[in-house]
């Protein structure tokens, strides 16, 4: 049958025989109608929608005007849509078929609508990169975007198509929807791939550098999808550092390009955000000149920087960006103005050291670089620069310079030093009138060498620079911070230079001087002491310290004359090893306006220069005990008044504490015809004392043991003899043991004058406040015998007295135990006792008080029960005695 038809057929043509017609397809391709519909609909009666949508398309976008006279041959006045051009394209070009990679990337941006379903079901996908579609095709359902995203990682070559389709040229600029779809697929999968090798980057950087092309006239959604896409690659990707620069150079032109077409600036921010987070995430150490050169001449971007650096963290992209202007401004005065800018607008202070050793850096290196170099004009560079930075960080400028002098390679430079030559740098001019100009002394202030230090010191001394009414108020606070500080050199001469400038207090804050003062005070009293080659010197420098700072700061600063007073408190005892020193102390203390000093008859001049050194352990304590006496006496008289401040100058020193405590124990010891002013400082000095025990935490033992309420005075003494004893914390310890004996006589002869003092008073709150202490101090065992002497001879009522310590439920359990534990202890002591009316008074105390003690034996507590058995074993002690 096969061949009997092929005969017929070529017989047909061979006599010119027409064919016979086409069958009428059952279905035909279409986007618009259903397939049977569509077989019924003439392809004429198709062109007409075409052209109405075409002319719809054109007025969107007049690129589509010219396919009239090329794809499509009629115009219509209908209103059209771009499916029904698609229509006519389907039916009269097969575009389905010939034009598939097309017709799906036109497609895909539209995934999400039924319209595409349709558009796939009509392509033979077959093992194309498109062949994910065919379950689109099967089940009839739009596709998420996922599903496209999900290809481009395991397909590379759907993404690389998609970035090529959507790369913009000078003739072709695709829509919003296609440019946004694209980007969001791109972004998508580089964020979603776990490690973005070069393949990748490759495959996406056509569309990024076509994008920000300004040549390519792209609209900003190219821009915007290509900013999008540098700042995935930024922080996901390590880029080779060339392509870093050039994506820089790309997104700063840019950045150009946007600020000269309009004043866009949220635009502009995002630009250089991309920027910014290419330079922080790639590790990139010197910035391009090229887009810095771009950059600097976009309008105010010194504030765009400012604006973003109080909104986000861009520290490192300042750093890199200020550095590498200070290189490229040294050659560039443009570069220059914009580095000044930018000083004085970004906060720079965390990296001012790196900044100003890069300046320095480039002065040294730059006569070497040529013989005929005008230095001049990198001097002026530098100390413009520098200036800038000092305005706002003077402290981290000082501290800059400092390390960059320290540094070892900058000191062995062979040739003109770097003294010599940084000294060019900051002398205003060769030709200056005065001698020395401000710049350079803080230059040489802070030289490694201390004989450059200690001459620029010496300098400043003869030039009264700070009695000269014309100069510049922030060089002045910079000159006598910088002056402050070399009062902390450890070469003392540069310390004795510092000391020789007059005029420092009538600048310098009073509470930063006195503060440096009273360091320099305590160290030199530590050299002298650790003897050796520097103590001569740090007795000189200590004796002129206190000459300035009783003098001079006296002047300038009245109303803080009890701070005064307080830094020198602890040398006001003197110590054979600082004797010259103290004596001086004592010596200028009477001019010190604070009434402390003034009113007290104090000993220092019973000994010239020369009998200092010859000067005996007992004259030194004859002349302690005498002055500690006169302060007693100055204290004693008004003790609300001086106690804080005494307190506080206690504090300041080792020597102080000692001082301190010596004084309120003299105090203590004087003849009881001052009972009331005794008691009135017993209450005020109680806290400090206890506080002070606390503070040197002495262990149980065997601390005090020798010393008795009856032999005070003779321990007294012997303590001031041994003032100087290494272990201070344990004299110190000592000392408080007799001023808890001297609290306790005093509180005796009180109680003998006065038959209020158990009806309360202040006698009443002091015994509290004192039994407290000793029984609930971590170091109780040393104040039994205080316990003991208090309950029996500071009280009447004794058993009245102890007894609310274990009645009242609000004490702690440990107060309780111990308070029963005192009484059984006092009873035993008591029946021992040879005072008959002793005894008879306070057994006649514990028969009423009897059942008070009963009480304790039914406590939940079993300390407490236990305590309050021995009690009663006590009490039936001293009943049978």
């Amino acid at each position: 049958m096969a061949s009997i038809a092929s005969q017929l057929q070529a017989i047909k043509s061979a006599l010119g025989a027409a064919p016979e017609p086409a069958r009428r397809p059952i279905t035909r391709p279409s986007v618009l109608f259903d397939g049977k519909e569509a077989a019924d609909i003439d392809l004429r009666a198709i062109l007409p929608i075409a052209l109405s949508g075409l002319e719809h398309l054109a007025g969107v976008d007049e690129r589509f005007a010219r396919y009239s006279s090329t794809l499509f041959s009629e115009t219509s006045l209908e209103f059209p849509a771009a499916l029904k051009t698609l229509e006519y394209l389907v039916r009269r070009y097969l575009v389905h078929v010939y034009n598939l990679d097309e017709l799906l990337l036109c497609a895909l941006p539209y995934h999400d609508t039924h319209a595409f379903v349709r558009i796939v079901q009509l392509i033979n996908l077959g093992n194309s990169k498109w062949a994910f579609l065919n379950a689109v095709k099967s089940s009839g359902a739009p596709p998420p975007r996922s599903v496209i995203v999900q290809q481009c990682i395991r397909d590379k070559a759907v993404l690389e198509t998609l970035c090529n389709y959507a790369t913009p040229t000078k003739e072709i600029h695709h829509s919003r929807t296609v440019v946004c779809f694209c980007t969001a697929v791109i972004v998508e999968c580089l964020g979603a791939i776990p490690k973005l090798d070069t393949d990748i980057v490759q495959r996406v950087l056509g569309f990024v550098f076509d994008s920000l092309n300004p040549a390519t006239n792209g609209d900003r959604e190219y821009k915007a999808g290509a900013l999008m896409i540098v700042g995935v690659l930024a922080t996901r990707a390590t880029l080779a550092p060339k392509l870093v620069q050039n994506l820089i150079f790309f997104v700063a032109r840019s950045a150009q390009h946007d600020a000269l077409d309009s004043i866009d600036l949220p635009w502009l921010r995002v630009t250089v955000m991309a920027i910014i987070s290419l330079v922080q995430s790639q590790s990139v150490s010197d910035f391009p000149k090229k887009p810095l050169i771009i950059l600097k001449d976009i309008q105010d971007f010194s504030g765009i920087l400012s604006v973003l650096s109080s909104e986000f963290s861009i520290e490192r992209f300042i750093r890199v960006y200020v550095e590498s202007l200070v290189d490229y401004s040294s050659s560039d005065d443009s570069c220059h103005k914009h580095l000044i800018e930018i000083v004085e607008r970004l906060p720079i202070e965390k990296f001012v050291e790196r900044i100003v050793c890069k300046v320095l850096q480039n002065c040294i290196k730059a006569p070497r670089a040529t013989e005929n170099l005008d230095i001049n004009r990198t001097g002026i560079w530098a100390r413009e620069t520098l200036n800038a930075i000092e305005k706002k960080y003077s402290k981290e400028l000082r501290d800059a310079i400092h390390k960059f002098l320290e540094n070892s390679e900058v000191n062995t430079l062979g040739g003109d030093s770097a003294s010599d030559i940084l000294g060019l740098v900051f002398n205003e001019s060769k030709g200056m009138a005065t001698e020395i100009s401000d710049s350079n002394i803080w230059f040489s202030l802070d030289h490694p060498k201390a004989d450059v230090r200690q001459s620029a010191l010496s300098k400043v001394a003869t030039s009264n620079i700070f009695k000269s009414h014309n100069l510049n108020p922030q060089k002045l606070i910079n000159m006598q911070d910088a002056i402050l500080r070399n009062l902390y050199d450890d070469d003392l001469s540069v310390v004795q230079a510092a000391l020789s400038i007059e005029g420092l207090a009538s600048v310098a804050n009073p509470v930063s001087l006195i503060k440096v003062y009273g360091d320099l005070l305590n160290k030199c009293v530590s050299i002298i002491h650790k003897g050796g080659s520097k103590a001569s010197k740090a007795c000189d420098v200590a004796v002129s310290c206190l000459e300035k700072m009783i003098t001079e700061c006296q002047l300038h600063y009245i109303e803080h004359a009890k701070d005064i007073a307080a830094v020198v408190f602890h040398l006001l005892i003197l110590n054979p090893k600082t004797v010259r020193v103290n004596l001086k102390a004592l010596e200028l203390a009477k001019s010190i306006q604070w009434e402390f000093y003034t009113s007290s008859s104090l000993v220092h001049n019973e000994f010239t220069t020369d009998k200092m050194k010859n000067i005996s352990s007992e004259s030194v304590a004859s002349i302690n005990m005498k002055n500690i006496k006169a302060f007693a006496e100055t204290f004693l008289a008004n003790p609300n008044k001086y106690v804080e401040w005494l307190t506080d100058a206690g504090k300041r020193s080792t020597f102080g504490r000692t001082l301190f405590l010596l004084i309120i124990l003299q105090a203590l010891l004087v003849p009881a015809e001052v009972l009331d002013m005794q008691m009135t400082m017993c209450q005020v000095c109680l806290p400090a004392l206890k506080n002070e025990w606390c503070h040197i935490k002495p262990k149980d033992g065997c601390v005090g043991d020798e010393i008795s309420i009856d032999n005070l005075e003779k321990c007294t003494a012997e303590l001031v003899k041994h003032v100087f004893n290494n272990d201070t914390d344990a004299l110190n310890a000592r000392i408080l043991v007799c001023l808890f004996w001297g609290l306790l006589k005093v509180q005796s002869s009180y109680i003998k004058q006065s038959s209020m003092v158990d009806c309360g008073g202040i006698g009443s709150a002091i015994l509290d406040d004192l039994f407290l202490f000793f029984i609930a101090s971590p170091s109780k065992n040393i104040f039994q015998k205080h316990l003991q002497y208090l309950m029996i001879n500071c009280t009447r009522a004794r058993f009245q007295f102890v007894s609310k310590y274990f009645m009242d439920e609000a004490f702690p359990s440990g107060v309780q135990v111990d308070s029963l534990l005192v009484l059984a202890c006092i009873c035993s002591v008591c029946a021992l006792s040879e005072n008959s009316s002793l005894d008879e008074s306070f057994c006649m105390q514990l028969l009423l008080g009897f059942p008070c003690v009963m009480l304790p034996l039914a406590h939940e507590n079993k300390d407490i029960r236990s305590a309050a058995l021995k009690c009663i074993e006590g009490l039936s002690w001293c009943g049978s005695g």
